[in-house]
């Protein structure tokens, strides 16, 4: 802006070239709008939504908390974790099965939430890392149900050990999305 305001003192630039003098213009229009007008109504926008913001963030918040080691009234919130099962427990009767029961379980918990809010949340930019770490955990979690199937069907030491891999890696993301959803909740609050 202060170049154009220069060039428009100390020559008569503007006045000569009509078509640059509009493209300048638009520039700066641009500029300006991108740069401040998008910010303020955006900034505007959260504070106004900040309860239905708050209400989301703190619904995935209770699907995703374990029932019995979380106090959710109290603030304390314990993510569920997947188990991650011993040699033994994966050739008990049914370790497998019970743990892909889990897994679709824990994808339709995440899921049902996320198809609620996804819209509203992904109206906000400053929400989309909540929904990158829900996509990954769904994600993870596919590979964890797709891991116990090759393990039931070659319980191999090989096959367990890439599905407890998978399974860390699932309760890792499960922490960070908690750990995110509180960081969100504080933000907003």
């Amino acid at each position: 802006m202060l170049v154009i305001v220069w060039l428009d003192i100390s020559t008569n630039v503007w006045s000569e070239v009509v078509i640059l003098s509009g493209l300048a213009a638009g520039l700066v229009t641009f500029i300006l709008t991108v740069m401040v007008l998008d910010k303020v109504v955006s900034r505007s926008t959260e504070r106004r939504w900040a309860p239905v913001t708050r209400l989301a963030l703190s619904e995935f918040l209770h699907a995703l908390a374990d029932d019995e080691l979380s106090e959710i009234s109290r603030g304390h919130i314990v993510p569920r974790t997947l188990p991650v099962l011993s040699a033994q427990e994966a050739a008990a009767d049914g370790g497998l099965h019970r743990l892909r029961l889990q897994v679709v379980d824990e994808r339709a918990r995440l899921t049902d939430t996320l198809s609620r809010w996804s819209s509203f949340l992904a109206s906000s930019s400053s929400n989309e890392t909540v929904l990158f770490h829900i996509a990954d955990i769904a994600s993870s979690l596919d590979d964890v149900r797709d891991a116990a199937l090759e393990a039931e069907h070659d319980p191999s030491e090989a096959r367990l050990t890439v599905l407890r891999t998978h399974i860390d890696a699932v309760n890792a993301r499960l922490a960070a999305l908690e750990a995110e959803l509180r960081t969100r909740l504080a933000a907003v609050a």
